[in-house]
């Protein structure tokens, strides 16, 4: 099993196989390429996959893959080097041949990383020169034709396991709790003056509840908890406003946030006692930073974006229909009972 930790589901090559049992150390590798094309949550979750390339591989040089139009949130503290493939932003003004000379321009690596499966990422895929090239593909033509080395990918397992199986099908043993180089809650939690922070927003209007729906769940939470502030964070968009809620503010233990720069944000979700949102960039913030959610899900499946660890909760039901404030609140309610 030297380096080829798996029996059944992955798939390698023949000459993955080879270079593996022969020739690959992860001590001498000294570039690897990670593609990452997407928005804030699928970015901040890419986070610990950095963190755990880096151990393994001491000696390479990281480069991170991105697209254009999605940098917000961009893991590149985490790497040596970023390299900004055209996207949709870019349409107009990038010709064939200019994307080819980017792709190109990447440079040979020994190891790449495909943790996007998109279009963009398959082209960058077989137009670079790699030693080995690991995915996640949904299709599985694409096995031996694209990608030399393939681990499982399901709606039902957390992205960012799927992803570390590309490091653990090689023999790394990740570490968890999850590291994302974050302010940790555990060490920065406000216990003197709890709060919970709900956030309504999302790249998807179809992912986020009513303004009715929301002002419901909060007025049922601050009347239930007046010893507990309840933020609203806003978002950038004009539907993430809070002006709704103003009425709210009869409640002493209510306040609406403005929307903060993603440091600060990060700094105000790592203190607060527990995150309550749909499935958005911020939940996966408060993921990140180890707090306590209450994840509100039915168009998009929970599975992929809720770790198998720590206090992450999950409302839904199973007909995929809207759950209502007061399934909401009790889940909140339960959560709130277990501080004392």
């Amino acid at each position: 099993m030297k380096y080829q930790w798996f029996e059944r589901g992955a798939f390698a090559t023949k000459k993955a196989r080879k270079y593996l049992s022969e020739t690959f150390s992860p001590q001498n590798i000294k570039k690897i390429a990670v593609i990452r094309h997407a928005a804030l949550g699928d970015q901040v979750i890419t986070r610990p996959f950095l963190i755990e390339a880096r151990k393994f591989f001491p000696n390479a040089q990281i480069t991170l893959v991105a697209v254009s139009n999605y940098q917000y949130g961009m893991p590149d503290d985490l790497v040596d080097r970023v390299h900004i493939m055209p996207g949709k932003d870019k349409k107009q003004e990038t010709s064939v041949s200019d994307k080819i000379k980017n792709i190109k321009a990447l440079g040979e690596q020994d190891i790449i990383f495909d943790l996007a499966s998109t279009n963009r990422s398959h082209w960058m895929m077989a137009l670079s020169q790699a030693k080995l090239k690991i995915g996640f593909p949904y299709k599985n033509y694409l096995r031996g034709v694209l990608y030399n080395l393939c681990v499982p990918r399901s709606d039902f397992q957390p992205e960012v396991e799927c992803m570390l199986d590309m490091l653990k099908i090689l023999g790394h043993h990740p570490s968890y709790p999850l590291d994302f180089n974050y302010p940790d809650h555990r060490v920065e939690q406000d216990k003197v003056n709890p709060f919970i922070l709900f956030f309504n927003g999302a790249s998807q209007t179809s992912k986020i509840l009513s303004q009715q729906q929301v002002k419901e769940l909060i007025e049922l939470s601050l009347s239930s908890h007046p010893e507990i502030k309840h933020i609203f964070l806003e978002g950038k968009n004009p539907f993430e406003k809070g002006d709704f809620l103003k009425d709210l503010k009869q409640y002493s233990n209510f306040a609406i946030q403005a929307c903060l720069p993603l440091e600060q944000l990060i700094e105000l979700t790592a203190k607060a006692s527990l995150m309550v949102s749909p499935d958005t960039g911020v939940r996966n913030v408060a993921i990140a930073t180890h707090t306590p959610t209450v994840g509100i899900f039915y168009s998009t499946v929970p599975f992929r974006y809720t770790p198998l660890y720590e206090k992450h909760h999950v409302v839904m039901n199973a007909d995929g229909s809207i759950p209502s404030p007061q399934k909401i609140y009790q889940t909140i309610k339960s959560e709130v009972s277990s501080w004392s």
